[in-house]
């Protein structure tokens, strides 16, 4: 699982400016246009730390979507932040499971459910979402086994 933030990137595109001359009595007005890209890009502004979330001993068939679930602790060291208001990105291997992305496991039909622990809704998980936070009141993260309905879970090493 890896974390990705950012602040303060973007991309600025000003395009086809009407540039005029002054006008001096006889001379001819001259247009120019001007096209300008500013990319800024950075460092990431923080680095994560204890990412890791260990369910012990879990029983398939009380695997719910409640039961196990575990807080999801992190820290975030954002020494080179530009802003307070950041964006997250929680990448890795994903899974659709009962019609929600969550991350994958090495088991058929089971997968890792990431919620905000504020209101227990799923956190977005993949390359093109981004969640908005102000680094003082960072997002808290539950994780919780979830498994498919209607499939069967072998356990590994069975």
């Amino acid at each position: 699982m890896s974390h990705k933030f950012l602040a303060g990137a973007g991309l600025l595109v000003l395009a086809g400016w009407g540039v005029s001359g002054l006008a001096v009595a006889g001379s001819d007005i001259k247009q120019v246009d001007l096209t300008l890209r500013i990319l800024v890009d950075g460092p990431p502004p923080c680095s994560v730390k204890g990412s890791a979330v260990e369910f012990g001993n879990v029983v398939i068939n009380r695997i719910d979507g409640t039961n196990y679930q575990q807080d999801a602790k992190y820290t975030l060291n954002c020494g080179n932040k530009v802003s307070d208001d950041l964006r997250m990105q929680l990448k890795g291997n994903t899974a659709v499971i009962n019609g929600e992305t969550v991350l994958s496991t090495d088991i058929a039909g089971l997968g890792v459910r990431i919620e905000n622990a504020a209101d227990n809704s799923l956190f977005a998980v993949g390359e093109n979402n981004w969640t908005p936070f102000n680094v003082n009141t960072q997002p808290q993260l539950k994780a919780v086994p979830v498994k498919q309905s209607g499939v069967q879970l072998t356990p590994l090493g069975v």
